[in-house]
């Protein structure tokens, strides 16, 4: 997030002259921060949190209902109207990642943790699959708020890539916080030194963060409903297989 945060204020300035300079006001401002903090410092973390405890399939699998609570909020707050046709479109194209995601591995569906293969009826193993679904819900709708909350702030008149960054800036803040009351950010400092890990980490957060959160924005921008920008934005695990093919991580 830091990575990302700096690279997208730094473009935003660059591009300034042709775009215009970001017009920030108290209505637009706090929304985003709300947004970064609900969906990049809570949502993230909770969705990594979900990971851990039941495997990516079943942590993928709950993170796809994010467009439900995305919709339901656009209707509910910003009164945005879902027709038949995006609700179709919107079921369809769960069912598909829902189909993709659960084929993936059945062993990994019945497993708690990924690598522990825990027997699913022991007293650990249900604590660790109901604390993962918890934190799935929460990634979900933090999230769906999160996307909300910037859709709200893009109609006040700020562009994506001036959202993006005042997003990232406030998750980056909200994450240092949080890092500091827990006392975290010495060892994630340390660990960041090891083995430059913190270059690797910056090298993947000029795509996964700098540019998918750029273009995030966009959609939520220019989609008709933020429920259907979050259904594209859950198509992620598809686009994941085939990469995953080709790396030779895994076989489709």
């Amino acid at each position: 997030c830091l990575a990302a945060a700096v690279l997208l204020s730094l473009v935003r300035v660059a591009l300034a002259p042709s775009i215009g300079p970001i017009r920030l006001s108290g209505a637009i401002v706090l929304p985003l921060a709300v947004s970064g903090l609900v969906g990049l410092t809570i949502g993230d973390t909770a969705y990594f949190g979900a990971i851990a405890a039941l495997g990516v399939p079943r942590a993928i699998l709950i993170l796809s209902s994010a467009p439900v609570f995305a919709a339901l909020g656009g209707v509910l707050f910003l009164g945005e109207r879902v027709g038949g046709r995006e609700a179709g479109g919107i079921a369809l194209t769960l069912a598909g990642i829902a189909l993709v995601v659960a084929a993936r591995s059945p062993v990994a569906l019945v497993s708690g943790a990924p690598g522990a293969l825990a027997e699913a009826g022991t007293a650990e193993a249900r604590r660790r699959i109901r604390r993962g679904i918890a934190l799935g819900l929460v990634a979900a709708m933090g999230q769906a708020g999160g996307n909300l909350l910037a859709r709200r702030a893009m109609s006040l008149g700020i562009d994506p890539l001036g959202a993006a960054a005042t997003r990232l800036v406030a998750g980056v803040l909200g994450l240092v916080v949080s890092a500091l009351v827990l006392g975290h950010a010495g060892p994630w400092v340390r660990e960041l030194r090891e083995g430059r890990a913190w270059a690797k980490v910056a090298g993947a957060s000029l795509i996964g963060t700098f540019g998918g959160i750029w273009l995030s924005q966009l959609a939520l921008a220019n989609c008709s409903s933020t429920g259907v920008a979050t259904t594209l934005l859950a198509t992620s695990p598809m686009f994941a297989l085939p990469l995953a093919h080709f790396a030779g991580h895994e076989r489709i």
